[in-house]
């Protein structure tokens, strides 16, 4: 199993992830870790209708999916992993999933919520996770599109940029 790439992206699965980043990165196996959607039946479906052809979707709770990924349980799997905000991915990291970069989608404004780029905003408790993120190493960048430009999100975080 490898861990082609950890994105956060609050839309999870759609259009962008189908025909951009599935194809840039050769996933042939998705993971959704979201407790919400985990544990809703009609979301699952929907997530599931809108992968790839050919391309395996898995959708668990953060904790799940946390242990199955550090334990390597998608053998063979070229994986790509999505989550909904930064608090799933410290979930994750503290599963023992290694996370050196995570791509940076949407993450919607929404009321409390601070933006960071065009694209993405925090709450108070997602600043909490990012500069947590940021502490732990690992290496934050916002990109909406493959074949557009990247934006270091750890300066953002850090007030640098």
């Amino acid at each position: 199993m490898k861990i082609v790439l950890v994105r956060v992206d609050d839309r999870l699965i759609h259009g962008q992830v189908v025909v951009g980043w599935t194809r840039t990165v050769g996933a042939n196996h998705i993971v959704v870790a979201n407790d919400e959607v985990a544990n809703n039946s009609m979301q699952r479906t929907l997530l599931k209708m809108a992968a790839p052809a050919g391309v395996k979707v898995s959708i668990l709770p953060v904790a799940e999916a946390g242990a199955q990924l550090a334990a390597q349980k998608f053998s063979g799997d070229n994986v790509l992993l999505l989550v909904r905000d930064p608090r799933s991915l410290m979930g994750l990291l503290e599963a023992g999933v290694q996370l050196g970069k995570v791509n940076v989608g949407n993450c919607r404004a929404a009321e409390g919520k601070k933006r960071l780029t065009k694209e993405v905003h925090a709450s108070p408790e997602d600043m909490v996770a990012w500069k947590e993120l940021d502490a732990a190493g690992v290496v934050l960048e916002a990109q909406w599109l493959p074949d557009q430009p990247r934006t270091d999100l750890n300066r953002v975080i850090k007030g640098e940029a």
